[in-house]
């Protein structure tokens, strides 16, 4: 760039009554070459006047906007060297649609109030104040925010003075250091606050009024997990404050503002009495994630958005390593390989995957690619480079990086050259046949005698000639117990000596991105390792987890998947046993309207019930954490697939729950809503929007929310969908019915011509360019099948989605995977 941003002088004066803001900028630049023209971005930003100075001297200057490209040039009289400033008054717009500086409404004692926040990544600043709105072009800010007495102010930095004027307070935040304009936060507001402190550190967590105290626990956390950080970098918090404050509507899960973290209130707010165990380990994850990212992507910002990913994976698999740090108990390191991992792999086994380093262009582009690649797959590859190099190589090439670059902006390669020195070993030829291309391999393991024979290929679920390329470096360990051994596998294929005693496991822990297929041989001295648990938890997910995979994209058969099963009868570790229920789940839904559906239904159900026996139906102290989801999970679907004692406990704990809301635990609210749901009529779907709109806190509002998305009657569906597209339900939570009617074997249906009568209703409501889009498009795969493939690409090509072509094409495919699977399992139990 010939003109760079040195720093922004930024007064901004919001009217939360108008919903607009008044904005005057003075922005010092540094022009390197002589110009007459200065170019930056802007959107929906009306230019008042505008002064160019360079040195004393005013410039005649001619702005101009164009709103298409989201430019503002400004044309001047003569061509200006070095130093300048440029005096901008505006007018913006305080939107509805989440993004840029914009406006949150909420009740407080029955009147609606509204506060006004932002949202600038990535590529919103420029809805806010004339900008260079790209990582790299990175400069120091001093904010004031001219606000009325009623409402507080809040930014990056601490308020340095507050001045009365009039009716109003102008208050005047700190300096920044240099920060990319995405990571900037403007928040005005009736706000509360819980104030704590970690050192010098001030931390506090902002709330609307009323809501505080349910801000402890997040408040603790923080002040642990900066500390945490501190220690982990070496590198102290660069800033005077931590603000972790809660918005009622946000399209994100959070945002890493510097010093001024954004989030969901359902993702900050913790109340012990009504909120679930599996609330409060989000909390802690997505804290944990947030802090991370204050000096991975905030200190140190990637050079451009390509490098997304490795803010976003690093940040994922950081918030994992410290919550398991303070929680071992909750096993978050097996929840990781079966939350991120599966997800990752499901996405990257497709086609239309895209590679973890990707070409970014445009805005639109970028949205695209905050998808489980960037944060899943990415998370796993750190994982598995953690696990090649050790974790103390790793930790100190990380701290090199982070204090080599820290204010200013990197590359991934420089992330790998830091580690790669650290550790001496191959780090950059071997990450980069991760990030450079899409997909996977599988690993073909067959026993010769004593050696054992490894191939791999691309992983895929519609393998095609030219799609089957790829060659990967893969760390491939092997053995049981003491006795194993690594490779890095750099070439197609490879024979090495097979491990004496009896079986083996490939890829142990599975930390490495692939997956295995084992011969016939030692699959079935594997059946009898996993049923007499020889085979550490994570190995036995593993295995059936492969296998499972391979059913789905055909090149094995759901029998063999189903007897293979039978060895995990009596697991009692989380993993393996939810991953197994998950599967014989998928199956049964799959298959619910199929003449031959009683086989596997009969299977999965044994298999519930023997989980539900175990645990019982009421959470217990000795409980272990992830007993939480796995009771939660059997009980609704037992109901779901025709157990009448399920179904007649329900009712019961239900009536229980109506005249004594604190008889049910909050970790099977959900379920028993559903179970009643599920078995009801016209009149249980009034009775739960009637308590939808009672609830007093939001987790306890989407519960039933997600219960009127279970019954089995068409017409009542159908009304919850109507339901969803009142202004009773948030536009951030737009997408929820859409995905569990989707889940629900009887939305079948309906919800694909639903959603095409209300898509226009549905982008305005859910806001033009917003992530959640993706979610919405992604739910189609769950109801359709490969004979309305047409209809629904000519329906998005009549009715385009910016931001959502990649997803459109991910569901297309989908849809052809699962129509190919159910015929294959049509063939093999007619």
């Amino acid at each position: 760039m010939d003109v760079n941003p040195i720093n922004y002088e930024l007064t901004f004066e919001p009217d939360l009554k108008k919903f607009t803001f008044l904005g005057t900028e003075i922005i010092t630049v540094s022009c390197k070459k002589a110009t007459n023209l200065i170019s930056m971005d802007c959107a929906e930003i009306k230019i008042k006047s505008c002064t160019v100075k360079s040195g004393s001297k005013i410039i005649k200057s001619t702005p101009k906007s164009d709103e298409k490209k989201e430019r503002l040039s400004i044309r001047l009289g003569e061509k200006i060297k070095g130093k300048a400033t440029i005096h901008l008054e505006f007018q913006g717009i305080l939107n509805d649609r989440l993004l840029g500086f914009y406006r949150s409404q909420y009740k407080q004692g029955g009147k609606t109030k509204y506060l006004a926040t932002t949202q600038f990544e990535a590529a919103d600043a420029r809805r806010a104040f004339p900008c260079w709105d790209e990582p790299e072009a990175k400069a120091t800010f001093e904010i004031s925010i001219i606000a009325e007495n009623k409402f507080s102010a809040i930014s990056n930095m601490p308020v340095q003075s507050k001045k009365k004027i009039k009716n109003k307070t102008l208050y005047k935040f700190g300096k920044t250091p240099v920060v990319s304009t995405y990571l900037i936060y403007l928040g005005v507001g009736e706000f509360e606050y819980l104030t704590g402190k970690t050192g010098k550190v001030q931390i506090r967590v902002v709330t609307t009024k009323g809501n505080k105290s349910k801000g402890k626990y997040s408040l603790e956390l923080g002040k642990k997990l900066l500390n945490s950080y501190e220690k982990y970098f070496g590198i102290k918090y660069p800033l005077p404050k931590l603000d972790l404050i809660a918005i009622p509507d946000f399209a994100a899960g959070a945002m890493e503002n510097w010093g001024a973290i954004t989030f969901r209130e359902t993702i900050l707010l913790y109340d012990p009495k009504t909120s679930s165990t599996r609330t409060k380990q989000f909390i802690a994850e997505v804290i944990s994630h947030e802090i991370a990212h204050q000096w991975f992507g905030n200190l140190v910002t990637m050079k451009w958005w390509n490098d997304l990913w490795l803010n976003e994976s690093f940040a994922t698999f950081m918030a994992t390593k410290f919550v398991d740090k303070f929680y071992p108990e909750w096993n978050l390191w097996d929840q990781f390989i079966e939350d991120a991992m599966n997800t990752a792999m499901g996405l990257d086994a497709l086609k239309t995957t895209h590679p973890i380093d990707v070409k970014v262009n445009s805005p639109a582009e970028i949205r695209e690619i905050f998808d489980a690649i960037s944060y899943d797959k990415g998370g796993c590859v750190l994982r598995m480079l953690e696990n090649y190099v050790g974790e103390k190589n790793f930790r100190a090439g990380l701290k090199k990086y982070l204090s080599t670059f820290k204010y200013g902006n990197a590359k991934g390669q420089d992330l790998w050259d830091a580690i790669g020195r650290a550790s001496k070993m191959p780090v950059s030829s071997m990450v980069n046949t991760w990030l450079k291309q899409p997909g996977f391999p599988q690993i073909d393991i067959s026993q010769k005698n004593n050696d054992l024979v490894l191939r791999q290929n691309r992983f895929l679920m519609e393998p095609t000639k030219k799609t089957q390329k790829g060659l990967w470096h893969v760390p491939i360990t092997y053995g049981l117990g003491k006795e194993t051994k690594t490779k890095l596998l750099t070439k197609k294929s490879m024979t090495v000596k097979a491990p004496k005693g009896p079986g083996f496991v490939a890829n142990i822990g599975r930390t490495g991105f692939y997956r295995v297929k084992y011969d016939d041989g030692i699959l079935l001295d594997l059946k009898m390792l996993v049923d007499q648990k020889q085979i550490p938890p994570v190995d036995r997910w593993a295995i059936q987890n492969d296998l499972f995979s391979l059913c789905v994209a055909g090149k094995e058969e759901v029998e063999n998947y189903l007897d293979f099963s039978d060895a995990y009868f009596d697991e009692d570790s989380y993993l393996p046993q939810t991953n197994v229920a998950t599967n014989l789940n998928s199956l049964a839904s799959l298959t619910f309207f199929e003449d031959y559906s009683e086989q596997i239904r009969s299977y999965t159900i044994n298999y519930f019930r023997k989980i539900l026996s175990n645990l019982g139906w009421v959470p217990q102290k000795t409980d272990k954490h992830t007993d939480a989801f796995l009771r939660g999970f059997a009980i609704f679907a037992l109901g779901k697939f025709g157990d009448e004692y399920v179904l007649e406990q329900a009712q019961i704990k239900f009536k229980e729950f109506l005249k004594n809301p604190s008889s049910l635990h909050p970790d099977i609210r959900e379920p028993i809503f559903s179970l009643v749901a599920w078995a009801g009529n016209a009149k249980t779907h009034s009775q739960l929007v009637t308590l939808y709109k009672k609830a007093k806190t939001t987790e306890e509002k989407l519960r039933f929310l997600g219960a009127m998305c279970s019954f089995q009657n068409e017409k009542l569906l159908i009304k919850t969908l109507q339901f969803s597209q009142t202004s009773e339900v948030r536009s951030q939570n737009m997408q929820l019915p859409i995905m569990k009617i989707a889940a629900n074997p009887y939305g079948k249906k309906i919800l694909w011509p639903w959603l095409k009568k209300n898509w226009d209703k549905l982008s305005k409501k859910v806001g033009y360019g917003n992530p959640l889009f993706n979610r919405i498009v992604a739910s189609i795969a769950l109801v359709a099948d490969d004979s309305m493939e047409k209809d629904i690409k000519s329906f998005f090509r009549s009715h385009p989605t910016p931001g959502t072509e990649r997803t459109q094409a991910q569901t297309i495919e989908k849809i052809r995977i699962h129509s190919k699977f159910l015929r294959q399992m049509r063939k093999e139990f007619r």
